[in-house]
């Protein structure tokens, strides 16, 4: 059942929505700027292609680990739930 008003619904989608929009903003100008910083870093040869490489590497077992967690997360909120 449904404790919320259509109106209600409708205000907490926009927030939702204009939040997301707002993160989005934000993440695609710190890109922006980390690529701005590591093409002036490679280029001034202060850091090279194969340790950027292993950066990615590092970055996407992070995200991999991350993603891992919060996928056993919501399983034992799953869980918590039927329980209760």
């Amino acid at each position: 059942m449904n404790e919320f008003t259509p109106e209600q619904e409708q205000f907490i989608t926009e927030v939702v929505s204009r939040i997301c929009r707002r993160h989005a903003d934000v993440i695609e100008n710190l890109a922006t700027l980390v690529h701005a910083l590591t093409m002036v870093l490679v280029e001034k040869r202060l850091i090279t292609l194969e340790r950027l490489d292993a950066a990615r590497k590092h970055l996407d077992l992070a995200y991999d680990i991350t993603q891992a967690l919060q996928v056993r997360e919501l399983i034992k909120n799953i869980d918590d739930l039927d329980a209760g």
